[in-house]
């Protein structure tokens, strides 16, 4: 989908889903259901994805739709190289990461993450920034979502090749990124964060 399109998609889901949560009038909520069902149906004619995937992945929120939350670990080797995990998924590399489970505080689910993807025991100590993903360049996706990027140091554990949900890790230089997961981060997201880093500077970035 064009990111035109992708916008256009995520607010009419929005709207359908706000109003699904708050009518009680019938007639109503028939009309949110059948505009729920012509998104879905635009949504599969325009990728590879069955209507049925894509309406049991509406299905899993409910309520006011909100932004999901994925977070992302920056983290550094002595070399001031950057660690990076290659996705099963696209054969891409990426920051560790992923949505923030149920219960998870972010710090908590960055550090989860990286253990699970890489096999490092870490801590966050900075919240580097806080993005929102619609304004960086991002290929289109739904849902819509914020990126938290954590400074986060190595305690422990070992680096592994491979896990359950990647099948490489390693550390990269800034000026020799593999080619990236670009669902997950972008190569200017990372280029903002290392220089955030090089001016030893303790603010977070937004947006």
């Amino acid at each position: 989908m064009q990111p035109p399109l992708a916008a256009f998609l995520e607010q009419v889901l929005a709207t359908a889903q706000a109003g699904l949560t708050y009518s009680k009038d019938p007639f109503d909520i028939g009309r949110f259901e059948t505009l729920r069902a012509a998104t879905v149906a635009l949504i599969a004619s325009q990728s590879e994805l069955a209507p049925e995937a894509i309406s049991d992945w509406i299905a899993l929120d409910r309520g006011y739709p909100t932004p999901k939350l994925d977070v992302r670990a920056f983290i550094q080797n002595d070399e001031g190289h950057i660690l990076l995990v290659q996705e099963r998924s696209d054969g891409c590399w990426t920051l560790p990461g992923g949505w923030c489970d149920i219960g998870d505080s972010p710090a908590d689910a960055v550090v989860r993450e990286v253990e699970e993807e890489s096999g490092l025991e870490c801590r966050a100590v900075q919240l580097l920034a806080l993005f929102d993903k619609l304004k960086h360049p991002h290929p289109p996706q739904l849902p819509h979502a914020h990126k938290a990027f954590f400074l986060c140091e190595v305690t422990g554990g070992q680096l592994l090749g491979e896990t359950d949900e990647t099948q490489g890790a390693g550390y990269f230089p800034i000026d020799a990124l593999p080619p990236l997961s670009r669902h997950r981060v972008v190569e200017s997201q990372m280029r903002i964060l290392h220089a955030h880093l090089q001016q030893g500077r303790r603010d977070t970035l937004f947006d």
